[in-house]
């Protein structure tokens, strides 16, 4: 199982989820052979049935370039493989329950997820691998995937997933 960081799909799943192989940045999982060795890797090792890969949109066209990196991530493995852009980034998907998150924030579709998650946070800095985690367990996960048509997409496909074992 492939996943770009920590998002506590349900605590019904923790069993059967691998550790995540952190991809650090985007770039390095979009360059040539990148994903591929990523997907290999996690693919490899033992008991993978299956793969899931999340990561940052980033602001590009998620519809053209998700059918394409998912052919990439395919082509390295014979293992079912599900493909999710988080539309921009993993923080809008923390964002998308942002109630919950003990900041005092308010959600808001027209802001970015992680520029109100930052400023929430001052005078402290935002450390992704520490406050995604904490944030992300917080997560009401059913409001947030009403929100957020990516997040949906990711919990449908991991749903599909499971329903092939």
């Amino acid at each position: 199982m492939l996943l770009r960081t920590h998002l506590a799909i349900s605590d019904d799943y923790r069993d059967i989820l691998g550790k995540p192989i952190p991809v650090h940045g985007r770039e390095k999982a979009t360059r040539a052979g990148g994903l591929e060795g990523f997907v290999a890797t996690a693919a490899a090792r033992p008991g993978c049935k299956s793969l899931v890969v999340v990561l940052d949109g980033e602001g590009d066209d998620v519809a053209l370039l998700g059918p394409q990196l998912l052919s990439r991530a395919s082509s390295a493995t014979g293992l079912p493989v599900h493909l999710t852009l988080a539309d921009q980034n993993f923080e809008s998907w923390i964002f998308a329950s942002a109630e919950t998150l003990e900041l005092g924030l308010t959600y808001n579709a027209s802001v970015s997820g992680g520029g109100a998650i930052v400023s929430a946070l001052k005078p402290g800095k935002y450390v992704k691998p520490t406050h995604q985690p904490r944030l992300a367990a917080r997560m009401d996960t059913a409001l947030a995937r009403s929100r957020s048509a990516s997040l949906e997409h990711l919990l449908v496909g991991f749903d599909r997933l499971l329903a092939g074992f």
